[in-house]
């Protein structure tokens, strides 16, 4: 099959293959950086939820002291 193939036609598919990889690695590294970015943005919204449980706590144990008063 090798015989077969001229010196241009060898290069186009090697091109090919490289253009092919070197988009790969530029998809994957904008995937990477948005997964990234999601993660971070997910880890903030885990902390405002704690922080909004803890709020609703002392909430809670106000309008219990309240209420025994």
């Amino acid at each position: 099959m090798l015989e077969n193939l001229s010196h241009f036609e060898f290069l186009t598919v090697a091109s090919a293959l490289v253009v092919g990889w070197v988009k790969f690695q530029n998809d994957y590294a904008k995937l990477s950086s948005r997964v990234h970015a999601l993660e971070a943005d997910n880890a903030e919204f885990k902390a405002d939820v704690k922080q909004l449980l803890k709020d609703i706590q002392e909430i809670k144990l106000l309008l219990a002291k309240n209420k025994v008063e």
